[in-house]
């Protein structure tokens, strides 16, 4: 049973990330996952067209002016015909916005908006075999390697489940408890499906998502943060999702650069301009969603630092439980845990990680986490990409060629999913 220790880590390192907390059950075995088309950089009002499309309007770059290019070779990055910092410095000045507007009530995601961002998402994808975001974009890029997505799977289940709705939707309906393996790995192929499956694919694994969902539905049995005591939950609440969008698309950003190198601001961009993509796949409105990347940065420091946030006595105990050993198989895992915990806790508010009984992040605990992150950095440079790669990238990449994935990529997807293949059919 070590193997339940924490699949969220373990599985993390073969699968890459993770999906809304509450999601779990059984996943039909015709899905297969996806990639999804460039969803870019959403314009700022100008005369002149913008190199990228309104991410609300269209999913694939607007050619780019003569004028435009000329700007882009001499001076750098352009947006919305102005240099790309200029772009960030007015989406800086947009912090104070987003912080007095983000929604505070409750607003469930009906079917009806489920399924307009559903008919968006398939008339907009320029391929369906490739899926939403393909070889091209910033979301294979950023998903490619598995370390971030190891490293990071700690800090952003714990983030997930420090939000009291997140947490009493898998204590009151989740098979976590008595089936974690299982529902762990039906977790990543949902996540897989949607980035590296084809259009068909992914959107069948929203529908299966947005159907165990609607199930997970009750009401908070103590007053937690900012949530008052018989307050409603439900999984298919619009800011409840945003927030666990928001640590599975920040934490894998932060993760890449620790472990494999950094990315400019243009990129990062790109990247937050396709996740939107992704939310669409749970009904989230474009209008819900922060604007730019420095938008998204200000609202997942915002929800970090408020009440929103909260270590409750279930929380612990689920924490407690996906991270702990539980039975004597367990031990050979053990430096593995240690080192999950540690990553953890370097990435988690203080007021978290003490409400979650970590101890002090001491001098020891930097200095491995340091050393983890430059080992990766170096690994990366003088290890061969088939060895790093996300076995779900890979078999991909062969779909799109109409290929059949190659055996080390079929044994690793067996070994995460009990499953040689997701999102091939060959």
């Amino acid at each position: 049973m070590l193997r339940y220790s924490l699949p969220g880590a373990l599985i993390g390192l073969l699968a890459l990330g993770i999906t809304p907390a509450w999601s779990q059950d059984l996943i039909p075995e015709s899905i297969a996952l996806s990639p999804p088309p460039l969803a870019m950089a959403d314009a700022l009002p100008v005369a002149e067209p913008p190199l990228w499309a309104d991410a609300g309007e269209a999913l694939r770059p607007v050619p780019a002016t003569e004028n435009q290019l000329q700007l882009a070779s001499a001076a750098g990055p352009v947006v919305d015909g102005k240099p790309f910092t200029a772009v960030n410095d007015e989406a800086a000045r947009r912090k104070a916005f987003w912080t007095e507007n983000s929604p505070e009530e409750s607003r469930w995601v009906t079917q009806e908006q489920f399924e307009k961002q559903l008919k968006f998402i398939h008339k907009e994808v320029p391929d369906p075999k490739i899926g939403l975001f393909g070889p091209d974009s910033m979301m294979w890029k950023i998903n490619r390697y598995l370390a971030p997505g190891g490293f990071g799977a700690g800090q952003a289940l714990l983030l997930q489940i420090s939000h009291p709705w997140v947490t009493a939707g898998i204590d009151e309906h989740s098979v976590v408890r008595d089936k974690p393996l299982e529902r762990g790995r039906n977790t990543f192929r949902y996540i897989l499906t949607m980035i590296y499956g084809t259009r068909d694919q992914a959107l069948e694994a929203a529908r299966d998502v947005r159907r165990i969902h609607v199930k997970v539905q009750g009401h908070l049995r103590a007053k937690a943060g900012a949530f008052s005591e018989g307050s409603e939950y439900r999984a298919n609440e619009e800011a409840a999702m945003i927030w666990v969008h928001a640590t599975l698309w920040e934490t894998q950003m932060k993760m890449y650069e620790e472990a494999v190198g950094k990315v400019s601001d243009v990129d990062k961009e790109q990247y937050y301009q396709e996740t939107k993509l992704f939310a669409y796949l749970f009904g989230i409105r474009e209008e819900a969603l922060p604007a730019h990347w420095l938008d998204f940065v200000a609202y997942c420091d915002k929800i970090r630092n408020s009440d929103t946030l909260v270590v409750t006595p279930a929380s612990k105990q689920l924490a407690d439980y996906l991270f702990g050993v539980h039975s004597v198989g367990g031990v050979f895992l053990w430096p593995l845990m240690q080192l999950q915990i540690t990553m953890t806790k370097a990435n988690l508010p203080e007021r978290l990680n003490k409400g979650y009984g970590f101890s002090n992040y001491s001098w020891f605990g930097e200095s491995v986490y340091v050393t983890s992150m430059w080992g990766s950095r170096v690994g990366h440079h003088i290890v061969p990409d088939s060895l790093l790669e996300n076995p779900a990238y890979k078999e991909a990449k062969a779909r799109i060629k109409g290929k059949k994935a190659g055996w080390f990529t079929r044994f690793g997807l067996w070994v995460a999913f009990d499953n040689s293949r997701l999102t091939n059919d060959k």
